[in-house]
């Protein structure tokens, strides 16, 4: 059994559809949850954090049920996107209320506040007002309660929301150290390249259900048979390489530009395997050739498309 196993997992709320029949195992180490704002990621992690008990089907963290059994909610740690310290206090305060509330000593608090603030960098911050925090510091200090408790679940929803670059940089380097702790970390986040440099296992939402999941190079192998390839040439003479390659059988659509052409097709082999005799043919000087669809914000949209399409 895998460490979170959801089947056929739903939540409503009243007629609005939260999670829509979702099947998901998820293992130790990092996986990425994608999806635009409204989507389910965050009803799908409050979920798995036992605050919502599914409406249909099952879900099972470390065995357990996480609605229903406070042991399994005490072996997962939930850093929402929602702020959940409070201003009033200082940052080094907040965590040792939080290490209280999860039946630590108070001794043992202290203790582990200190450290929760060494691990992130912000021990000189400590004894400030949490309020007066930039979005960044706040986002680390959730970690660092995650990092030095003993979660075995570490649950992230949009950890990257409205933080500024540095800060970004220093969450992704925190993330990683608890995927290489071995624990199961699950992060949402509809920043796709954010989730693209942490990991490429990938869920992807849309309207409460889950569209695809797995590596993203299998997913980008599954979208090649069943979604438009976009190739991107940078070239002299744009015009003169449409004329060469408009009338063959897998050019769907060409778009010219000043010195670029785009071209659709759905047979991306071919059009690679027949690019050496298209440049002999027209004489052009072919400075670059990118794929448009080999990366995670290319799954994301096909996917959601294709998903938006079906309901």
């Amino acid at each position: 059994m895998s460490a979170i196993d959801l089947n056929g997992a739903s939540v409503f709320y009243g007629e609005v559809i939260g999670l829509s029949k979702v099947d998901l195992a998820i293992d130790a180490g990092i996986t990425g949850i994608v999806g635009p704002n409204g989507c389910g990621k965050s009803t799908l992690m409050r979920t798995l954090a036992g605050l919502i008990e599914p409406s249909e089907g099952t879900i099972r963290v470390l065995g357990g049920e996480p609605f229903y059994d406070e042991m399994i909610r005490a072996r997962t740690g939930f850093v929402p996107a929602t702020e959940c310290f409070y201003e009033g206090l200082s940052g080094s305060r907040n965590l040792e209320v939080a290490f209280l509330a999860h039946g630590k000593d108070r001794t043992s608090s202290k203790r582990l506040a200190a450290e929760a603030l060494e691990t992130v960098d912000l021990t000189e911050h400590g004894h400030r007002a949490y309020g007066t925090w930039s979005r960044g510091m706040r986002q680390r200090l959730k970690l660092g309660l995650t990092l030095v408790g003993d979660a075995e679940i570490v649950l992230l929803d949009e950890p990257f929301l409205g933080v500024d670059p540095p800060s970004r940089r220093h969450l992704r380097t925190l993330i990683e150290r608890l995927g290489a702790s071995g624990r199961t970390v699950l992060v949402s986040s509809h920043v796709l390249h954010e989730v693209e440099s942490l990991t490429d296992r990938v869920g992807v939402l849309a309207h409460g259900r889950l569209l695809g999941f797995g590596h993203v190079e299998d997913l980008l192998l599954e979208l090649r048979d069943r979604h438009p390839h976009r190739i991107r040439f940078t070239v002299d003479q744009p015009r003169r390489l449409a004329g060469a390659l408009v009338g063959r059988e897998h050019v769907q659509q060409i778009v010219v530009r000043s010195d670029e052409l785009e071209m659709v097709t759905e047979r991306p082999e071919i059009a690679y395997r027949e690019l050496a005799s298209v440049v002999a043919e027209s004489g052009v000087v072919i400075r670059e050739v990118r794929t448009l669809d080999n990366s995670l914000e290319a799954v994301f949209q096909h996917v959601t498309e294709a998903g938006a399409r079906r309901l």
